[in-house]
């Protein structure tokens, strides 16, 4: 007779899991950042110039905001469709994404004009 043997010690995370984790904590943060600090707040250059350059109006930087979370609700989709359909590559893909496009989200919405 054999026992069978189990590890009782605790098992690293997957990958899938940890896409999944960190593509949600990158999504929320960069829609809160853009909606609670971009939109409302909006680059200093503005008050230097008049009439300001594109993106200084809060209208302008909701447009550009409104923009970017279709693009990061999309890119998180995405990376889901990935995770559900185990493709490794594609998921740490799509995480690389979401930071870069958090990064682009956040510039192009309160602080770059030209990018708006």
């Amino acid at each position: 007779m054999s026992a069978a043997t189990s590890s009782s010690g605790p098992q690293r995370p997957r990958l899938p899991v940890l896409a999944l984790i960190a593509s949600t904590v990158i999504t929320v943060v960069t829609v809160l950042v853009i909606w609670a600090v971009a939109v409302p707040v909006g680059p200093e250059v503005c008050s230097l110039a008049l009439p300001g350059p594109r993106n200084c109006f809060v209208g302008q930087r909701e447009q550009a905001a409104q923009l970017w979370t279709v693009v990061m609700v999309a890119l998180f989709a995405a990376t889901v469709v990935a995770v559900l359909l185990r493709r490794r590559a594609l998921a740490a893909a799509g995480v690389v994404l979401l930071l870069a496009g958090g990064a682009a989200a956040y510039l192009s919405s309160a602080w770059v004009p030209f990018l708006a």
